[in-house]
């Protein structure tokens, strides 16, 4: 299953967004900001989206990349319950099924 042209240009943008906003968050110190860690392994994974999507879907084989982009899916259908959420259901399925099975 690929990844629609429509569904490629959101998650670029959303993927670009999260992550500027993340590196500009890791930059500042005080509570509620993400530990070097944790910032440093978010902004791994928002880059290989960006990657994988630039590159014609080849997204690496990473459990870690897989569960944060199912978790990421799950909590936007959760936030959208009941709210009209078309594109961003089968921006988000398209990219599970992109992603290389768990193996």
């Amino acid at each position: 299953m690929g990844i629609t042209p429509e569904s490629k240009a959101f998650l670029v943008w959303l993927f670009t967004d999260l992550r500027k906003d993340l590196a500009e968050r890791a930059e500042e110190t005080g509570p509620g900001r993400p530990g070097p860690e944790k910032a440093s392994r978010d902004l791994a994974i928002f880059d290989a989206l960006l990657t994988g999507l630039a590159q014609g879907d080849a997204f690496p084989d990473d459990d870690v990349l897989r569960e944060y982009v199912i978790g990421l899916a799950k909590a936007t259908d959760e936030a959208n319950e009941y709210e009209q959420a078309a594109l961003e259901h089968r921006a988000f399925a398209e990219l599970v099924g992109a992603l290389p099975a768990p193996g």
